[in-house]
């Protein structure tokens, strides 16, 4: 095995999974968090050392650095792969931007158009930064941390799509992702690899449709197990079949999923994911959303379904059903997530006709 040095950025559920999962099979990891964040990374910070648990090699992973130095945790890295909710992509893209250097390789996961959003910042402050930026559609396992340091993994991706800036780049990007998660696949371009993540689609709805049962429960509350009802399914499949017309709009069909995905509490999850015994059980038994402000909403609402109702409008691509659900999150939550969300001029790309937005993706 050849192994190479890694960036890990986000020490939450997915950086401390991925930190201690590359760790195990050899490959030299600096993981890095914010120092806004200190607090609930103080025992990685001091142990460097992760236990993983689950799915997979289990062991404590003993991490190369653990720091909330990004200078340090840049450096000598061929690989840069950005772990965080997209709500953090603003502070954690900041940061890093002094400190990236010519020819690495930047992977958002589960991106929700991050990739755009990182380009359009060092365009606008790097100018001459020759970087690759890459894109995926989700990460690539399910995790939860259990506790300090201890990094749970529930489920596996089945396939995880990805795309670079530029898109000649993205093979390059699919070489160098596969020796560590065969599960990866080029999509065309950063649109596709962002309208094929699951979590837009299932968890905003599934979220809203259940607020009663959320607030009533005091967080008590499955949202598979619980709340994706037959009705609750057909909004899904409702708004699954919104995203298909927008990516067809743009030239791409986007992943596509059974008939009885949505008929299954367990949804569209249940042909992303996997379980070694039971996908369908291990994906009810996952707590939660506890709240309306739980990333279900705050994350997947503003920064996945604003951005692809406003690029269905350029288009011509009607979405009442996405739309609704943005304004019913945004009063909710008591959030103007039309104002709030990853708007396409934070991309760059409201003054583009569609054409040019295409065009630029593809380049």
């Amino acid at each position: 095995m050849t192994t190479m040095p890694i960036a890990i950025i986000g020490g939450g559920n997915g950086g401390h999974c991925m930190a201690a999962d590359l760790s195990l099979r050899g490959h030299t990891v600096s993981l890095y968090e914010h120092p806004d964040f200190a607090e609930n990374f103080a025992h990685t910070l001091a142990t460097k050392t992760i236990k993983l648990t689950g799915i997979g090699e289990n062991g404590d992973a003993q991490i190369h650095t653990v720091t909330m130095d990004i200078e340090q945790a840049l450096a000598g890295a061929q690989l840069v792969m950005v772990v965080i909710p997209a709500s953090g992509h603003e502070l954690f893209f900041t940061t890093m931007l002094p400190h990236l250097v010519e020819s690495q390789t930047i992977v958002v996961w589960a991106g929700q158009f991050g990739a755009l959003r990182l380009a359009q910042m060092i365009r606008e402050q790097r100018p001459t930064l020759k970087v690759t930026i890459a894109e995926t559609s989700t990460l690539p396992y399910g995790t939860r941390l259990q506790g300090p340091s201890h990094s749970h993994l529930l489920l596996v991706a089945n396939m995880v799509s990805v795309a670079a800036l530029p898109s000649g780049h993205t093979n390059a990007v699919v070489d160098a992702l596969t020796p560590l998660f065969p599960v990866v696949e080029s999509a065309p371009n950063v649109l596709v690899a962002a309208f094929n993540n699951p979590n837009p689609i299932c968890h905003p709805p599934g979220a809203l449709l259940n607020t009663g049962r959320i607030e009533y429960s005091g967080g008590d509350f499955y949202m598979y197990k619980e709340g994706l009802t037959h009705s609750v399914l057909g909004v899904i499949e409702a708004l699954y079949r919104e995203v298909q017309e927008l990516g067809r709009a743009c030239g791409y069909e986007v992943a596509t999923y059974p008939e009885e995905a949505f008929r299954e509490p367990s949804s569209i999850m249940g042909v992303a994911l996997q379980a070694p015994e039971n996908t369908n059980e291990a994906i009810a038994n996952i707590l939660g959303p506890k709240s309306v402000h739980d990333r279900y909403i705050t994350e997947d609402l503003p920064f996945g379904l604003v951005p692809m109702s406003q690029l269905a409008l350029k288009v011509g691509v009607k979405t009442p059903i996405m739309d609704s659900i943005v304004s019913l999150g945004s009063a909710v939550c008591g959030i103007d997530f039309w104002a709030t969300g990853r708007t396409l001029a934070s991309l760059g790309l409201a003054e583009m006709d569609a054409e040019a937005i295409v065009a630029l993706v593809n380049s």
